[in-house]
């Protein structure tokens, strides 16, 4: 299996210019209520957009990376915990039937991972994710997009699972 690099203070990538994300950890941006929490990995601050709903919060690396993979080892070995208590606090602050927690990273290109309450009022499912999901299907079934065969994705799977092999 591969293991992930050790944290490495004096090689840590240091902010992109114009990276939103990294903007906010230095300081240039203000989320509402600021910093949520900062345990020097990872950065957790409500959501900057203009028409987000209370308790949306966003947590991401304190400095940049674009990639899950690109993750140290510390940072990955805090990270489950980190969303842990985050939801846990969350769940007792804003009364949600649901606490979604998904990770894009296309539009700011930085790993974060958006924590979005869904309350009794909002549709259930994440409308983007759901709409993107159909409109692909849509055009597989229309035969604009190949559809791929179950062949296909077993071996992916199964390339997958040799890679993650010790």
């Amino acid at each position: 299996m591969n293991t992930l690099p050790r944290q490495a203070p004096d090689t840590m990538e240091p902010a992109r210019p114009h990276c939103r994300a990294c903007a906010e950890v230095a300081g240039e941006i203000s989320a509402p209520g600021g910093v949520v929490l900062d345990d020097g990995l990872w950065f957790v601050s409500h959501h900057t957009g203009p028409h987000s709903d209370p308790g949306e919060l966003i947590v991401k690396t304190r400095r940049h990376c674009e990639s899950l993979a690109e993750l140290t080892r510390e940072e990955a070995e805090s990270l489950g915990p980190l969303l842990q208590s985050t939801i846990q606090a969350l769940e007792r602050v804003v009364v949600a039937e649901r606490i979604y927690a998904v990770s894009f990273n296309e539009r700011i290109r930085h790993v974060h991972f958006l924590l979005l309450p869904r309350t009794r009022n909002m549709p259930r499912g994440h409308v983007i994710s759901d709409l993107y999901r159909r409109a692909r299907n849509l055009l597989r079934r229309l035969r604009v997009l190949r559809n791929p065969t179950t062949a296909a994705r077993a071996a992916a799977a199964s390339r997958i699972r040799e890679e993650l092999r010790p």
